[in-house]
């Protein structure tokens, strides 16, 4: 979840301080949403102050969400489809990984949870 984060600081002679807003974590780019009389930072909602309804979006720095890499997966072939049996012991289903670098299963618990006991399989036992 994208999260705003708000930077306050003074300086000598400033009757108001003086504020820096940054988006973290996000997938889209920061944008304003007006409700009402009432201005928000989008995503996140943080709603602004009145006397800072004024900023523009190009100072509001972003930072979008990165995910992270799995070590766990330097030994796995690319182009190789490992076969597991499945827990009854009746069918067997394909691990292999995907474009982005991720291992997919085909059996039903992957569909549903994107997380299956046959991926833990390969990758512990490689």
């Amino acid at each position: 979840m994208a999260k705003v984060l708000v930077n306050e600081f003074y300086q000598h002679g400033w009757e108001k301080p003086k504020r820096t807003y940054a988006v973290y974590g996000g997938l889209w780019p920061p944008a304003f949403m007006n409700y009402g009389s009432e201005k928000y930072i989008m995503p996140g909602w943080y709603k602004l102050p009145e006397e800072d309804h004024d900023i523009k979006l190009e100072d509001i720095a972003f930072y979008p969400y990165k995910p992270k890499k799995d070590n766990n997966l330097k030994n796995i072939d690319s182009n190789k489809v490992y076969k597991v049996m499945s827990s009854k012991g009746d069918k067997e289903y394909q691990v292999q990984m995907n474009a982005s670098g991720s291992l997919e299963c085909e059996c039903p618990g992957y569909g549903f949870r994107r997380r299956c006991r046959h991926i833990d399989q390969v990758t512990s036992s490689l």
